[in-house]
């Protein structure tokens, strides 16, 4: 049983003489003794088994010797340059309207190892991916046609009939460059792309008022879709497990009906729609309480409860209402548990801490195997947007309460600011630029030992979420100025 590398032994302190105090190590705390029952009190070593064991957590280990802690303490460094970012961009938008068919492509990569093809267009990540392309933008009118043809693909894509006997709405991925289904086995029905869509379409229309009449054709079948059938039967973020109430699900699902109980009325003069969105979405919010510990801690579902999953979904379905604010205690508690965590479960994380190096890289879920179970980009870009959200909320005048100032500053390692929740942001994304060793091309993966970019290449959602994350900062930098005179 290993934690992590045999450099630890080096950079821990050696063991003592006296008898080893074992109850004062936690699991995630264990450095590897490296041997069986047999010798490990022999060798002076604290033997207790683990099981389950999704870390792979040893069970003889050094009874003086702990894992330090991952550091989220860091003063403000800007992670990325203009012209890093102009990159970033760059590779995002060469995967939109790929090959002229209006479908954004997961990722050019037709051999990502266990993976296999990403060479289609997900509904989900198409939904994301867009509406991040028109929040980020500088001016709409340079990404104008992008959404033109978008929005061209999923009307046609509304109208096609599903090979597998199910609704259109609930197919994951499209081929490439025909626009059918996808005709082979995979973790379908998936629920969450008809919201996710709908939301990123009400906010073209802000951009793009003269395509309202479109967009609303297209966003009343997916919300109908939504109100009659959000508690069935679906494959999670990850399409790997199925459940009725994923938190991802529900949280995002909330906020489509909620902004389309607005639209309804004002653009579709539907009142009989508007009534039924606002009902639905009251009942949602009504059974989200249902994903939450005593501690605050926000559970994705219960037999994946430790899943980055929540945090996408506080950035993705946020609808300033203080319904899982960035600082309510919810956020924080799910933030800090994650990153305590994926700090003990992948070496890059140990190495950092051990050196000295601020910062965090977060994974999908506990006990992830996927190709070996490594961090990803696209959520440690996640868990950073998050950050510099509190940020902005603080640096805007929000108080966290006291149990969340609580977390924030164990989390931190000082009490909670602006400046410093600013700072573990760029943490964590200073520490994932590290891995960056082909410019600014971003794999979906980051090896968990030894940092090596693997699985699918140049992943459109990656890209995504590192802008969205540099858009955040942004934002809660200028509110931070305007509360201050000192500018970070």
């Amino acid at each position: 049983m290993t934690i992590a590398r045999a450099v630890l032994f080096g950079l821990l302190s050696g063991a003592g003489a006296s008898a080893p105090k074992c109850d004062n190590v936690s699991v995630d705390q264990r450095v590897d003794c490296h041997n069986d029952e047999s010798g490990c009190q022999a060798a002076g070593c604290c033997w207790s088994p683990v099981n389950p064991n999704p870390n792979n957590a040893p069970w003889c280990y050094y009874g003086d010797r702990k894992v330090k802690a991952c550091s989220l303490t860091a003063q403000p460094q800007v992670p990325f340059t203009e012209q890093e970012m102009s990159e970033v961009r760059q590779h995002f938008k060469a995967n939109l309207d790929i090959q002229g068919t209006g479908m954004v492509v997961a990722a050019p990569d037709h051999d990502t190892g266990p993976g296999g093809d990403y060479f289609y267009a997900w509904m989900r990540d198409g939904a994301l991916s867009m509406n991040a392309l028109q929040l980020t933008a500088t001016n709409f009118s340079e990404v104008e046609q992008l959404f033109d043809a978008w929005l061209s693909w999923v009307e046609r894509s509304q109208t096609q009939s599903d090979p597998h006997g199910q609704s259109i709405l609930t197919e994951p991925k499209f081929e490439i460059p025909s626009g059918k289904p996808f005709a082979g086995a995979w973790c379908r029905p998936q629920n969450d792309g008809p919201g996710l869509r709908s939301i990123t379409l009400m906010e073209l229309v802000k951009n793009k008022p003269s395509v309202t009449e479109r967009a609303w054709n297209v966003i009343k079948v997916d919300l109908d879709w939504v109100a009659s059938n959000y508690d069935s039967n679906s494959c999670d973020l990850w399409e790997e497990v199925r459940s009725t109430d994923f938190f991802w699900n529900r949280f995002t699902m909330r906020k489509a009906l909620l902004q389309g109980a607005k639209f309804a009325q004002s653009a579709g003069k539907d009142s009989a729609r508007a009534s039924k969105y606002s009902a639905v979405a009251a009942t949602i919010g009504g059974a989200l309480s249902s994903h939450v510990g005593s501690d605050g801690f926000v559970c994705e579902e219960t037999s994946r409860c430790k899943d980055t999953a929540s945090i996408e979904a506080f950035n993705v379905g946020y609808m300033d209402d203080g319904v899982f604010a960035p600082l309510g205690k919810e956020a924080v508690a799910t933030l800090s548990g994650l990153s305590k965590l994926f700090c003990s479960s992948y070496g890059v994380n140990i190495d950092a801490a051990n050196a000295g190096t601020p910062g965090v890289l977060f994974g999908r879920y506990e006990g992830d195997n996927y190709d070996g179970g490594n961090p990803w980009v696209l959520l440690s870009a996640s868990a950073a947007t998050l950050l510099y959200r509190q940020a902005k909320a603080f640096a805007a005048g929000t108080v966290p309460d006291k149990d969340a100032a609580s977390m924030l500053q164990q989390l931190l390692g000082a009490p909670a600011s602006a400046k410093a929740l600013l700072g573990a942001g760029d943490a964590i994304l200073l520490l994932m630029k590290k891995y960056l060793v082909n410019g600014m091309h971003m794999n979906e993966q980051i090896d968990r030992d030894t940092g090596v970019l693997k699985s699918a290449k140049d992943l459109t959602w990656n890209y995504a979420n590192v802008l969205k994350a540099m858009k955040a900062r942004s934002v809660a930098s200028d509110a931070m100025a305007l509360a201050s005179p000192v500018i970070v």
